[in-house]
């Protein structure tokens, strides 16, 4: 088989592939996906097809980082996979919001600690001081 009829018949299990996706005959189209990947693993729309079709969002996540992978200027890949991690990014916003209080907290405290102790030291030599 010629390069160009392996190409085509490449596009053609994609485009079956793609069929089965849209009939939500997910295990099927996986199925193909799988195999056109295996044979070519930079087969960028295969790999945008495979994040549609597969379960979690997880493994959406790593298919779209395969199409990036083989095309960073994939704009659809990007929009799909900052869509997909909006989430992850707001928590990280909260957790680093939440770090930045705990360790106002914790330096107050310490401040607080470190002012009681001097504060204790110095009336204790006070004390000392007006022994006879």
């Amino acid at each position: 088989m010629s390069d160009q009829a392996s190409a085509e018949a490449r596009i053609d299990r994609l485009l079956d592939a793609i069929e089965l996706v849209k009939e939500n005959r997910r295990d099927e189209a996986r199925l193909m996906l799988r195999d056109l990947i295996r044979e070519d693993n930079d087969f960028e729309d295969a790999w945008l097809w495979m994040s549609v079709a597969v379960d979690s969002l997880d493994q959406s996540s790593i298919c779209l980082d395969n199409v990036l992978r083989i095309n960073a200027k994939n704009s659809e890949a990007a929009g799909a996979l900052y869509r997909i991690r909006i989430p992850e990014i707001e928590m990280e916003k909260r957790r680093t919001r939440l770090r930045f209080w705990r360790d106002v907290a914790f330096s107050v405290m310490w401040l607080l600690i470190l002012g009681t102790l001097f504060g204790g030291l110095s009336t204790l030599v006070e004390f000392m001081a007006d022994m006879p």
